[in-house]
């Protein structure tokens, strides 16, 4: 009898314990995958095949995983890998391609909700490999006047934006949207004009001398004294549009004058830097692009690089490697196209992003208007803020959005910027 009753309350313990138990822990679904993550990408010299790497977190009651490899973003006819880990490396993928994942959990014949779909272009070419220059290079729009006018004060915002520039370690910063952006501790300005400004490391790098100015004056007797060269005149005002033009394509530095859109005169500007150690140069273009939606302004950002890159065809006497970085309004998700790219990959030039063998922080929008908690772009990531390379002359090592993000998940206030800070490191052959 005694024997009975202790069985009987074991059996009831037992009992009683299992209804205890939480819905999910006797579940054995597993739960939805969440965000999915390149983390790196490589290129196989001798095949001319790539591979991307990708993280996710783990999802609750997944013994393994299921990854689904597509060519369509429908995920039309993928191929599916299986592992037991919560990242993988995907290899023997074609070069310049555009590829989509999804992950989903497995636990014996369970299967749980696939991630969001997440997309990612495999390299095109690896770049050079001996020879190399390393150059980290932040672009950054800064909105040091704008957004005053939205209560966003700049002598509030500036130390923050000070920080993530010291913080960055680049070499070259090109801002955008910098009209009060009067000095940057440890660099030195090379270039400034309709709120561009391009800053490099003087430690590093230096901007050559500009070729004399014709003087006009008649040659000097030995009764007249020699005029000392002066600062080339401002460009003149074309009459139509009321905008400066060009600056004098055979000088170091200057402007480049590319279009009435959106209601004002919009520009670049570029400037040749020459490495100290070596003597090596590279030619850096600063830029941002009108902003819209609307067809009219949409035409006005293809014109803009259009007529950009064909005047930093004239400026490039020498050559030199390129790199274009700044604000380009522009992105793969974008409902009306990404016009800035074909333009760009006409003439070889590819987003730094599809080039980079470590990727950090994608999903991060690089515009965040001033949310605390950050904006994420699923498929892409929304990257209006990029730096293009030519990849023959140009291997990219690293992407990284320099958003300060808290232990909470939050930009770090005071917010710097409506944008984020972006940063390429590269390596120029």
């Amino acid at each position: 009898m005694r024997r009975s009753f202790a069985a009987a309350l074991v059996g009831f313990l037992v009992i009683a314990g299992l209804q205890a138990q939480p819905a999910s822990a006797a579940s054995s679904k597993p739960a939805k995958v969440g965000l999915v993550s390149f983390v790196k990408a490589d290129y196989d010299r001798g095949r001319n095949l790539t591979s991307l790497s990708l993280d996710w977190p783990d999802a609750r009651q997944a013994r393994k995983y299921e990854i689904f490899v597509s060519k369509s973003p429908s995920m039309k006819k993928p191929k599916v890998y299986r592992q037991k880990s919560s990242k993988t490396t995907i290899r023997k993928l074609g070069r310049g391609k555009d590829y989509y994942f999804q992950v989903r959990g497995v636990n014996g014949k369970k299967h749980g909700s696939k991630s969001n779909v997440v997309a990612r272009t495999t390299i095109v070419r690896p770049g050079p490999s001996t020879n190399l220059m390393p150059l980290r290079i932040l672009t950054y729009n800064v909105c040091s006047r704008v957004c005053d006018d939205d209560g966003y004060l700049w002598f509030v915002r500036q130390p923050a934006v000070l920080e993530r520039i010291a913080s960055s370690g680049a070499d070259v910063v090109a801002t955008q949207e910098a009209d009060h952006l009067t000095t940057v501790p440890g660099y030195a300005l090379a270039v400034s004009f309709s709120a561009k400004k391009l800053w490099y490391n003087p430690a590093r790098f230096s901007v050559p001398a500009a070729p004399p100015v014709p003087n006009p004056t008649p040659t000097p007797t030995p009764s007249t004294p020699t005029p000392t060269p002066t600062a080339p005149p401002p460009a003149p005002i074309d009459p139509a549009t009321g905008c400066r033009m060009s600056s004098d394509v055979s000088r170091p530095t200057g402007q480049i004058f590319l279009g009435r859109h959106g209601g004002g005169c919009r520009y670049a500007v570029w400037a040749e830097l020459v490495e100290r150690a070596t003597g090596r140069s590279t030619l850096m273009v600063d830029v941002h692009t009108v902003s819209g939606t609307s067809k009219t302004t949409t035409n006005g950002r293809r014109d803009e690089i259009n007529t950009l890159i064909s005047t930093i065809q004239q400026v490039n006497v020498k050559r030199l490697p390129v790199i274009y970085a700044g604000d380009f309004n522009s992105h793969k998700q974008s409902a009306i196209g990404d016009v800035v790219r074909p333009p760009f990959k006409a003439k070889k030039f590819y987003d730094a992003f599809d080039l980079a063998r470590r990727v950090s922080g994608q999903h991060i929008n690089s515009f965040n208007g001033f949310k605390s908690s950050p904006t994420i772009g699923t498929l892409w990531g929304t990257h209006l803020d990029k730096v293009w390379v030519d990849p023959w002359k140009v291997r990219v090592d690293g992407w990284y959005n320099h958003a300060q993000i808290g232990a909470d998940g939050k930009l770090v206030e005071p917010i710097p910027s409506d944008h984020n800070p972006i940063v390429i490191d590269v390596r120029i052959g």
